[in-house]
């Protein structure tokens, strides 16, 4: 039955955008005091997601609750990118994940690299006089928890977000980290170091852009017009990665919830980059130098193995999905 007649149907509002937060390595008689702290912070809008930790000292991590951690978080954040209409702000906002550092970080951290923000807790793997750890206690992991706010507010809003949003050829944290070669390794090794906490993100940033270097039209013909000029990176192959331009944004994934999460959580890699959000289909478009074209030249394709490419150039996602025009 349709709408009775004279009564004017009212749109739709646009859903304010959220942040998704992930609580992880608080043990099961405190994780849900945690998050609910988290939630109610003042001047935020945020969805938490959390599951309890081990109660071991150090091993916090087990694979079934990184993996549900995993699952919720993915299936949340493609929910909210799905049903958003083309003009509402992109949802989540932010992706972050706040836990625990222990000797197990690393099994985490490595189900959610490189598409969350990270934000280790480090005041709660510290122990009391009775050696029970901070995590336990209320009174050190609400402080904790407001620190690595500060530290979002510091470090994610005031550098990361704007130099993840430029999308620029001479920004090294949008390159493809398994594509993007280093002399005697890739640049995922390095950006696990950065996320680990082993160097600051502006620090990090400013010593890669010295290595970044100017290309016009003679060096890059299929791409640079006769009169531009952009500051793009070449790794250790030769290969240069500029940006493709906003027109050439293609690839665009269908987000279907019923698929397995490992595959759901290739989109949000291809969508997010430390926690910030990029327009679907933003990609580099791998090209060597001077026109040259690729003979058999093999990159290493997130989907497909290592793809042996033929061409001119190869357009490279932020997950490592290789795509030959």
């Amino acid at each position: 039955m349709g709408p009775k007649k004279g009564r004017r149907l009212l749109p739709r509002m646009a859903a304010t955008p959220v942040d998704l937060f992930l609580l992880a390595g608080l043990p099961d008689p405190v994780h849900n005091g945690a998050k609910r702290f988290l939630s109610e912070i003042p001047g935020q809008r945020a969805e938490v997601i959390a599951v309890p930790s081990s109660n071991e000292n150090g091993r916090l991590y087990r694979k079934g609750a990184v993996s549900s951690l995993l699952d919720g978080a993915v299936r949340f954040a493609l929910r909210q990118l799905k049903n958003r209409r083309d003009d509402e702000a992109v949802r989540p906002r932010k992706i972050a994940l706040f836990y625990v550092p222990s000797d197990d970080s690393q099994s985490l951290l490595a189900e959610f690299d490189f598409f969350v923000f990270p934000v280790p807790l480090h005041d709660l793997d510290a122990s009391d006089e009775s050696r029970k750890q901070n995590r336990y206690r209320r009174e050190a992991y609400e402080p904790a928890i407001e620190k690595g706010l500060e530290v979002c507010k510091r470090e994610f809003t005031g550098f990361l977000q704007p130099a993840i949003g430029s999308r620029k050829s001479a920004q090294p944290l949008l390159l493809p980290p398994r594509n993007f070669h280093l002399t005697g390794g890739r640049l995922e090794q390095a950006f696990r170091e950065l996320t680990r906490g082993g160097r600051q993100w502006q620090d990090w940033e400013a010593a890669w852009l010295e290595r970044a270097e100017v290309f016009n039209h003679d060096r890059l013909p299929g791409f640079l017009g006769k009169t531009e000029r952009q500051t793009i990176f070449r790794d250790a192959r030769g290969v240069v990665f500029p940006c493709a331009r906003p027109t050439e944004m293609h690839g665009a994934q269908e987000i279907d919830l019923s698929a397995a999460v490992l595959d759901l959580r290739e989109i949000l890699r291809s969508m997010y980059r430390f926690g910030a959000p990029l327009p679907q289909g933003f990609h580099h478009d791998a090209q060597l130098e001077d026109g040259s074209r690729f003979h058999g030249a093999r990159f290493d394709c997130s989907r497909k193995g290592e793809l042996p490419v033929t061409g001119t150039h190869v357009n490279i996602y932020p997950n490592d999905f290789v795509r030959c025009p």
